[in-house]
Protein backbone atom coordinates (compact mmCIF):
# COMPACT_ATOMS: atom_id res chain seq x y z
CA UNK A 1 0.00 0.00 0.00
CA UNK A 2 2.40 2.66 0.88
CA UNK A 3 4.81 1.67 -2.26
CA UNK A 4 1.53 2.46 -4.30
CA UNK A 5 0.69 5.98 -2.49
CA UNK A 6 4.49 6.51 -3.07
CA UNK A 7 4.63 5.40 -6.83
CA UNK A 8 1.62 7.82 -7.39
CA UNK A 9 2.63 10.47 -5.20
CA UNK A 10 5.67 10.80 -7.65
CA UNK A 11 4.08 10.13 -10.99
CA UNK A 12 1.50 12.53 -10.38
CA UNK A 13 4.97 15.02 -9.87
CA UNK A 14 6.29 13.95 -13.20
CA UNK A 15 2.72 14.47 -15.06
CA UNK A 16 3.00 18.25 -14.21
CA UNK A 17 3.60 20.48 -17.09
CA UNK A 18 7.07 22.10 -17.23
CA UNK A 19 5.66 25.12 -17.32
CA UNK A 20 4.19 24.73 -13.74
CA UNK A 21 7.34 23.93 -12.16
CA UNK A 22 9.47 26.66 -10.40
CA UNK A 23 12.72 26.41 -8.03
CA UNK A 24 11.39 26.58 -4.58
CA UNK A 25 12.43 29.69 -2.34
CA UNK A 26 14.05 29.86 0.47
CA UNK A 27 12.96 29.97 3.95
CA UNK A 28 12.71 33.68 4.88
CA UNK A 29 16.02 34.64 6.96
CA UNK A 30 15.57 35.26 10.83
CA UNK A 31 15.07 33.88 14.16
CA UNK A 32 13.10 30.31 14.27
CA UNK A 33 11.95 28.47 17.44
CA UNK A 34 12.87 24.89 16.41
CA UNK A 35 12.29 21.14 18.10
CA UNK A 36 15.00 19.05 17.26
CA UNK A 37 13.61 16.05 15.90
CA UNK A 38 15.11 12.46 16.56
CA UNK A 39 18.75 11.35 17.10
CA UNK A 40 21.48 12.83 14.50
CA UNK A 41 22.59 11.35 11.70
CA UNK A 42 25.79 10.20 12.26
CA UNK A 43 27.69 10.22 8.71
CA UNK A 44 30.99 11.28 7.01
CA UNK A 45 32.00 14.05 5.06
CA UNK A 46 32.36 12.77 0.58
CA UNK A 47 35.64 14.59 0.50
CA UNK A 48 37.63 14.57 3.52
CA UNK A 49 35.80 12.00 5.28
CA UNK A 50 35.73 14.21 8.53
CA UNK A 51 32.97 12.44 11.07
CA UNK A 52 29.94 14.56 11.90
CA UNK A 53 26.64 14.99 13.55
CA UNK A 54 23.70 16.27 11.18
CA UNK A 55 20.59 17.39 13.79
CA UNK A 56 16.90 17.77 12.52
CA UNK A 57 14.96 20.81 13.43
CA UNK A 58 11.44 21.10 13.14
CA UNK A 59 9.99 24.63 12.56
CA UNK A 60 7.85 25.80 15.67
CA UNK A 61 7.64 29.72 15.16
CA UNK A 62 8.98 32.52 13.25
CA UNK A 63 10.85 35.38 15.20
CA UNK A 64 9.15 39.22 14.54
CA UNK A 65 12.83 39.72 12.83
CA UNK A 66 10.89 37.31 10.07
CA UNK A 67 8.99 39.13 6.94
CA UNK A 68 5.94 37.71 7.31
CA UNK A 69 5.05 38.50 3.66
CA UNK A 70 8.26 36.40 2.46
CA UNK A 71 6.81 33.96 4.98
CA UNK A 72 3.58 33.73 3.31
CA UNK A 73 5.37 33.38 0.13
CA UNK A 74 7.43 30.53 0.81
CA UNK A 75 4.60 28.61 2.72
CA UNK A 76 1.99 29.34 -0.29
CA UNK A 77 -1.27 27.79 0.14
CA UNK A 78 -0.77 24.27 1.38
CA UNK A 79 2.15 24.62 3.33
CA UNK A 80 2.31 25.12 7.54
CA UNK A 81 5.34 26.25 9.22
CA UNK A 82 5.65 23.17 11.22
CA UNK A 83 6.06 20.95 8.28
CA UNK A 84 9.14 23.16 7.54
CA UNK A 85 12.63 21.24 8.39
CA UNK A 86 16.20 22.28 8.00
CA UNK A 87 19.20 20.53 9.13
CA UNK A 88 22.17 21.75 10.90
CA UNK A 89 25.78 20.21 11.05
CA UNK A 90 29.04 19.65 13.25
CA UNK A 91 31.72 18.32 12.42
CA UNK A 92 33.79 16.20 14.80
CA UNK A 93 37.11 17.89 14.73
CA UNK A 94 39.73 19.25 17.51
CA UNK A 95 38.82 22.76 15.71
CA UNK A 96 34.99 22.65 15.57
CA UNK A 97 34.00 20.70 18.60
CA UNK A 98 33.83 23.76 19.86
CA UNK A 99 30.72 24.54 17.80
CA UNK A 100 28.88 21.33 18.93
CA UNK A 101 29.38 22.34 22.77
CA UNK A 102 28.22 25.61 22.37
CA UNK A 103 25.23 24.03 20.24
CA UNK A 104 24.48 21.15 23.45
CA UNK A 105 24.37 24.51 25.72
CA UNK A 106 21.28 26.11 23.59
CA UNK A 107 19.45 23.06 23.45
CA UNK A 108 19.26 23.40 27.43
CA UNK A 109 21.36 20.49 28.19
CA UNK A 110 23.90 20.76 31.15
CA UNK A 111 26.92 20.08 30.40
CA UNK A 112 28.12 19.49 34.23
CA UNK A 113 25.45 16.92 34.54
CA UNK A 114 26.95 14.40 31.74
CA UNK A 115 30.29 13.27 31.35
CA UNK A 116 31.24 13.09 27.45
CA UNK A 117 29.42 15.33 24.96
CA UNK A 118 28.12 11.79 23.42
CA UNK A 119 25.73 11.25 26.34
CA UNK A 120 24.94 15.50 25.76
CA UNK A 121 23.52 14.68 22.13
CA UNK A 122 21.57 11.52 23.13
CA UNK A 123 19.74 14.23 25.30
CA UNK A 124 18.70 16.34 22.36
CA UNK A 125 15.35 14.82 20.92
CA UNK A 126 12.30 16.87 22.00
CA UNK A 127 14.46 19.86 23.13
CA UNK A 128 13.87 23.47 21.70
CA UNK A 129 16.55 25.56 20.47
CA UNK A 130 16.56 28.79 18.50
CA UNK A 131 18.11 29.12 15.11
CA UNK A 132 19.22 32.19 13.00
CA UNK A 133 18.27 31.05 9.25
CA UNK A 134 21.04 32.64 6.70
CA UNK A 135 21.04 32.40 3.10
CA UNK A 136 24.06 31.30 1.30
CA UNK A 137 24.80 31.39 -2.43
CA UNK A 138 25.23 27.96 -4.29
CA UNK A 139 28.68 27.39 -5.33
CA UNK A 140 28.15 27.94 -8.80
CA UNK A 141 26.41 30.91 -7.78
CA UNK A 142 22.83 29.73 -9.46
CA UNK A 143 21.12 29.35 -6.67
CA UNK A 144 20.19 30.67 -2.93
CA UNK A 145 19.37 28.18 -0.32
CA UNK A 146 18.43 28.35 3.80
CA UNK A 147 21.15 27.71 6.32
CA UNK A 148 21.09 27.65 9.81
CA UNK A 149 24.31 30.24 10.69
CA UNK A 150 24.06 30.10 14.24
CA UNK A 151 21.71 28.80 17.50
CA UNK A 152 20.39 30.57 20.51
CA UNK A 153 18.65 29.88 24.01
CA UNK A 154 14.85 29.79 23.92
CA UNK A 155 13.79 31.68 26.80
Amino acid sequence: MAKAAQAQSFSSILDRAPSEIEKPKPLPQGSYITLLVGQPRIDKSAKKQTEFREFTHKILKAGEDVDEDDLAAYLGDNKKLTDVTVKNTYYITEGAVWRLKEFLEHCGIDLDDVDTLAQAIEETPGKQVGVFINHEASQDGTSVFARIGKTFVVE
